[in-house]
């Protein structure tokens, strides 16, 4: 049997990859580290992603020890791969900003339906307030309605009271298709961090 040798370097200040312009917070989240074997078989644990692991392929681990993401190896020299680091990067800084704010997708569900919950509640109480300048307005037309049976003018105070009626009722129904509005908004956006929070978390063994 290969016998694996352990080789722990911890360069927590010292650029592994010089000349690619990338910070070690850049490329993986606070306390976590990165594992690959080299062609001898050597197992090598380092802070910080070195050109080695990129072309042999690497694990990136959190501090205690769970398979964060696992990475082909890649040609450094080829630009399709340099994208691709630049896209590891990218992710790995939006998946530590995810985690900060959520433990997980669960406590990311829970966050969505507070927020369509509070638009709800906006809603019922625009609802009410809808009904009730709705009555207010059929009152003022059964007034001017028997003003005019009787062949007298419409009280000009009945005229403004309904123009006035019409133009709540309106700003009303537009608030609450606003809230509409923001509840699919609210859907949308929390869909896809609530997906990348499953996979952070079903990758982790």
């Amino acid at each position: 049997m290969r016998r694996v040798a352990l080789i722990l370097v911890l360069m927590a200040s010292a650029p592994a990859l010089a000349g690619t312009g990338q910070r070690a917070s850049e490329r993986m989240p606070e306390g976590a580290y990165f594992r690959h074997f080299s062609a001898d078989g050597v197992m090598h644990l380092n802070r910080t992603l070195t050109p080695d692991a990129i072309r042999s392929g690497y694990q990136l681990l959190d501090e205690s020890g769970r398979i964060l993401e696992d990475v082909e190896g890649v040609n450094l020299n080829d630009e399709e791969a340099r994208k691709m680091r630049l896209e590891r990067a990218r992710q790995a800084r939006e998946d530590k900003e995810l985690l900060r704010m959520y433990a997980g997708p669960d406590d990311a569900v829970r966050a969505r339906d507070r927020k369509i919950d509070a638009l709800k509640l906006s809603i019922s109480y625009e609802e009410n307030s809808l009904a009730q300048l709705q009555m207010k307005l059929d009152e003022e037309i059964a007034v001017a309605a028997r003003n005019e049976r009787a062949g007298r003018e419409v009280p000009e105070v009945v005229q403004q009271a309904i123009e006035r009626l019409k133009r709540q009722i309106e700003m009303t129904e537009e608030k609450l298709q606003e809230f509409e509005t923001d509840i699919d908004a609210a859907k949308k956006e929390f869909a896809p961090i609530i997906q990348r929070l499953k996979e952070i978390e079903n990758a982790e063994p």
